[in-house]
């Protein structure tokens, strides 16, 4: 019994290959529909990863900055700087003296002639300043706030707000990206059925003969269904495999633009989810394939 199951599960595979080959024109924009959707869908999950690998490296290099009005006694920032460090959640502070500003800007523009005669003539411009480093770049926000409210007149400016509208900014940008996968992924899968489901109404309709000659001889429905079914898989993963070779092509030569500022790219991002991607395309396409198949078969070989 399990062999005649195997033998006719060879035959309606094979005759599943057949249909796919004769069908051979819708078959090819059933498979070119599917990756694009396959592929829409995967590079989501893979552009998903990288931009929470960009918020974790603005994340990790954000910071904020107090500056103090100048003739500010030490002693009244380092009351601040206790303040801040008791009452919210920061890694680390630093006091920042007016010499050590003025130290570290002779550093980086020493070279430029213009501008240390134009510091000579003003003297020490720069303020005292407290600088603040936390895992949660939101808490920015709150230190802010209570430095303004609280000692608002020691208080010259807190920087912090540029690298909160960054951060935003990506959030912003990767959820409109996800909103419109999901609608334009819909779409393609809904268009993706249509197709493979009218190359099975196709194939049913050219074959309809050989499925007369099938049922007299005997065939089951299972094998007869079976084949188209096949066909379906054979489709979609067909779209899998091919859409698993474009995304790594992709990964390896499209540009990196984000390798400058994190240590993070496509093509590291692709090996990390290698397998999941692979289960996520084959996946979808076979579903797609067979379920497109399901619906025509049970409909059109009555």
């Amino acid at each position: 019994m399990k062999g005649d199951f195997l033998i006719s599960l060879k035959r309606a595979a094979l005759l599943g290959w057949k249909n796919f080959y004769r069908e051979s024109g819708l078959s090819f924009v059933a498979v070119f529909v599917l990756i694009v959707m396959i592929m829409l869908v995967s590079s989501l999950f893979l552009l998903s990863g990288i931009a929470d690998a960009l918020i974790r490296d603005v994340e990790g290099k954000a910071d904020a900055t107090i500056d103090f009005e100048i003739g500010v006694p030490e002693e009244r920032i380092f009351e601040v700087q206790k303040e801040i460090e008791d009452n919210f959640e920061v890694n680390e502070t630093e006091y920042i003296s007016r010499e050590q500003a003025r130290v570290s800007f002779v550093e980086r523009f020493g070279d430029r002639p213009e501008v240390m005669e134009s510091l000579e003539e003003v003297g020490n411009p720069f303020p005292a300043s407290v600088n603040i480093r936390a895992d949660d770049p939101y808490v920015y926000r709150q230190i802010s706030e209570f430095a303004e409210e609280e000692h608002g007149d020691l208080v010259y400016n807190v920087d912090f707000y540029n690298r909160e509208e960054v951060i935003e900014g990506i959030f912003s940008i990767t959820e409109s990206m996800r909103r419109g996968g999901i609608i334009t992924g819909t779409v393609l899968g809904i268009l993706a059925i249509l197709l493979v489901y009218n190359t099975i109404k196709l194939a049913i309709y050219s074959l309809r003969e050989e499925i007369r000659v099938m049922r007299l001889v005997g065939s089951s429905n299972f094998f007869i269904q079976g084949s188209f079914v096949i066909q379906g898989a054979i489709t979609g993963a067909m779209a899998g495999a091919i859409s698993f070779v474009l995304l790594f092509l992709l990964s390896v030569l499209v540009p990196q633009p984000f390798n400058l500022t994190i240590e993070v790219s496509f093509y590291e991002q692709f090996l990390q989810m290698a397998t999941f991607i692979a289960l996520l395309q084959f996946g979808m396409g076979i579903f797609l394939g067979v379920f497109s198949s399901l619906i025509a078969t049970s409909k059109y070989l009555k």
